[in-house]
């Protein structure tokens, strides 16, 4: 939602006073004013623009609040979805929700579909990377059967059938490398590749950090752990539009911009082969 109120633009309409109504109703105000614009009275601003803001950062805050079964929370919360997005207004004879989302048809893995894989791979580094994998593909829409195939055939081959978190060389032929943001004595063992698709260089752990939410340049070590090793994979996939190559299944394409070029590509069309058998493609 909070992408979507980012779109809103110019002066107040429709979609302020839907999202005004629904920060009321969670912070169980009283009704706006008929003869207030939309935020007034909530927050200290009269500028629409500073309202939307405050009220996507009151959102983030309060969405905890939305539980239990389907109520009129959660008809507002639907309005509103369909107004930033453009779409018709719910039929009156559907919940919430319904038919508002397409239905996903994503698997959540298991640790021996996983070993089905990519037998090679160390089962207790599987059992402790499965889950995180899983909410991975759920964090970056990584939601079809076919996307999820070329995402796993491609982490299964860079991280040596999940075996390596970190790469095995010290990352000493980094050292200097402007291209990847080492400037500083020991950036290149110090940011070295790490997680599941190897995040390699300052400039790249900077960005992958904020994105995360983590502060990976004072401890690059922790994109290492199972969490993280599999977020950023996500998060790399996501930044550069794989799953639209994925839903062509153009694994060369996916390749290249993973890889930089082929290397590898004979394994990772045999993983790829892997995986879709065991997602029923």
């Amino acid at each position: 939602m909070e992408s979507l109120l980012a779109k809103v633009q110019g002066e107040g309409n429709r979609s302020d006073e839907l999202v005004d109504t629904l920060v009321r109703n969670l912070s169980n105000l009283p009704a706006r004013p008929a003869d207030k614009p939309p935020y007034v009275g909530i927050f200290a601003a009269t500028d629409v623009k500073v309202g939307r803001q405050k009220a996507v950062e009151r959102l983030q805050e309060l969405q905890g609040k939305l539980q239990g079964d389907l109520n009129g929370t959660d008809g507002l919360v639907d309005d509103l979805i369909r107004s930033l997005s453009g779409l018709p207004a719910r039929p009156a004879d559907k919940k919430p929700y319904e038919s508002l989302f397409a239905e996903s048809k994503m698997v959540l893995l298991t640790v021996q579909q996983i070993l089905s894989i990519a037998p090679e791979a160390n089962s207790d580094r599987v059992k402790a990377l499965a889950p995180w994998l899983n909410e991975a593909m759920v964090e970056f829409s990584i939601n079809t059967p076919l996307r999820q195939a070329h995402f796993l055939a491609q982490v299964a081959h860079e991280s040596d059938r999940f075996n390596a978190l970190e790469e095995y060389a010290s990352g000493a032929d980094y050292e200097w490398r402007d291209d990847l943001g080492n400037t500083q004595p020991g950036d290149g063992v110090r940011f070295k590749g790490r997680g599941l698709i190897q995040v390699t260089g300052r400039t790249n752990y900077g960005e992958c950090g904020r994105a995360l939410g983590v502060d990976l340049i004072s401890n690059p070590r922790r994109l290492a752990d199972p969490d993280l090793a599999c977020r950023s994979a996500g998060w790399y996939w996501s930044t550069r539009q794989l799953n639209k190559d994925a839903d062509r299944d153009d694994v060369e394409t996916v390749t290249r911009i993973i890889n930089g070029g082929y290397n590898g590509l004979d394994d990772r069309i045999n993983l790829l082969r892997a995986a879709k058998r065991v997602l029923g493609i």
